[in-house]
């Protein structure tokens, strides 16, 4: 996914700042950054890459932040609220490093983790506010950075981003037009926007008006009805973005970028690089086998309470669908009494939570019968520590770390064509689903988180849901 120039520019801006904010801390306190008659070997000191990759980390804790979110660079109360609580954990986090690695120029001293902060903070914050954000605004209204917007639908909020993009044109776009497929072309929609054509017309509009994006307002549909229509948009050079009721669960749980506070979940229109996955791969091996060699101790532990307080093996396997509908055996710690496999009664509960979709229809996503479960399973359950035998899955490459959730394959026969987009990638041990509530979410809105993954596959993204997982698994949220 092509990320907009701005956001690009604000980032290589802020890690700038933020390395100098690091320097200046530190020289400060008498332990020099950079010599100036000696700037090659500085570099290729470890005190040099430390803070080189740390600033990036921080980078990442901003956009975990939603500080590149337009509506955000926009608001300077929230950009100020955002940047103080990144610095606050990029604090924590130098402070849990210099637990760790007792070195001095990991801000040993206080003091300069006190100049770290107020320097880093002032430089970020007022650079955005009194520098990014004005000039932003004022390119904006100038329509120099214009950008040709063509809205799918004609709903109440496609009508209401015609009447926004014409009172208070803050993001210096222009609007083209609409299109729709129940609405006579040529038709006037609001003030002289007009239908320029069909959905299937939208690759050749999008050439015909040079049309950098285009915002797909449509509700009243179904969701393999809207992901049709998504897939039309796709086949074109311009930047798909999807405000629907259809995918509120995305609103909600990833708040997005938003005009006008209307919350816009964006969607790559092109294929996932090699390059991309080969990353993605190489990450997967090297952070398996590192928890794989540090929680040896704990696994071990793990597996002795198990043998001990249950009958049966250490291990459960059971079989998944994969990558194209491929079947593996994946791997967990046992958390249930013996011939506790599927039964018709969970085989029928399945069926009928997959094809009603909603999670207020039985109650629940994960059809456990609990009284099956023992002492120690509970607590590996809640924690999620059962699936941590899933690190062997990713590096036999059944898995990935990130990822939608593989299914069984009983389910897997229920599922619509549309659901099936799931396993059109690697499944993961973790994902959007889980880090948005997992048992709490209903069937077709995991799906929609799924495929919103799906789209937007980076080694950025699955850094950011890494990070988010490890609360989920230490309060146990959402799980069974």
């Amino acid at each position: 996914m092509k990320y907009p120039r701005y956001k690009i520019v604000l980032a290589i801006i802020d890690y700038v700042l933020i390395l100098m904010a690091f320097s200046v801390a530190l020289d400060l306190r008498g332990i020099l950054f950079i010599h100036q008659e000696s700037w090659w070997s500085d570099i290729q000191s470890t005190k040099f890459l430390f803070f080189f990759f740390y600033s990036f980390f921080i980078i990442i804790i901003f956009q975990t932040k939603s500080l590149y979110k337009i509506d955000i660079i926009l608001n300077p109360t929230q950009q100020i609220v955002s940047v103080f609580n990144s610095f606050f954990f990029a604090i924590i986090g130098l402070a849990v490093l210099n637990y760790f690695v007792h070195t001095t120029w990991i801000m040993d001293s206080r003091l300069a983790v006190l100049y770290f902060a107020i320097m880093g903070f002032f430089s970020v914050a007022g650079y955005r506010i009194l520098f990014y954000l004005p000039l932003f605004m004022y390119l904006g209204k100038k329509q120099i950075l214009q950008k040709n917007i063509l809205i799918v639908g004609t709903n109440l909020e496609a009508k209401n981003f015609a009447i926004q993009f014409s009172v208070n044109n803050i993001y210096g776009v222009k609007l083209i037009g609409f299109v729709d497929n129940h609405v006579p072309v040529k038709s006037r929609v609001f003030e002289q926007y007009e239908i320029l054509g069909r959905f299937k017309d939208i690759p050749a509009l999008v050439e015909k008006y040079q049309i950098q994006e285009i915002i797909v307002s449509v509700s009243n549909v179904s969701h393999a009805q809207l992901l049709h229509i998504i897939d039309i948009c796709k086949k074109s050079s311009a930047a798909v973005r999807v405000t629907s009721t259809l995918f509120d669960i995305i609103h909600k749980k990833i708040l997005p970028d938003a005009y006008f506070n209307i919350p816009l979940a964006r969607l790559s229109n092109s294929e996932v690089s090699p390059g991309r996955l080969l990353i993605k791969r190489i990450f997967d091996v090297v952070f398996s086998t590192l928890v794989l060699i540090c929680l040896g101790p704990c696994f071990l532990l793990i597996a002795s309470i198990i043998k001990l307080t249950s009958k049966g093996p250490i291990f459960y396997q059971q079989v998944r669908v994969g990558k194209d509908g491929k079947e593996f055996n994946l791997y967990k710690f046992r958390s249930m009494v013996l011939d506790s496999d599927e039964d018709g009664e969970r085989v029928q509960k399945a069926k009928e939570f997959i094809q009603n979709g909603k999670s207020d229809v039985i109650g629940f996503t994960k059809i456990v019968n609990v009284e099956r479960i023992t002492p120690i399973g509970r607590f590996l359950r809640k924690t999620s520590v059962d699936e941590m035998p899933q690190f062997f899955n990713v590096l036999k490459g059944d898995m990935s770390l990130v990822g939608p959730r593989p299914c069984l394959p009983y389910e897997y026969e229920f599922y619509d064509e549309w659901h099936k987009r799931r396993v059109s990638v690697l499944p993961g041990c973790t994902g959007l689903w889980q880090v948005s509530g997992r048992s709490e979410v209903g069937f077709d809105d995991m799906v929609v988180l799924d495929l919103y993954y799906i789209d937007n596959i980076s080694p950025w993204f699955d850094l950011q849901l890494i990070l988010k997982t490890i609360p989920v698994m230490v309060l146990g949220k959402g799980a069974k």
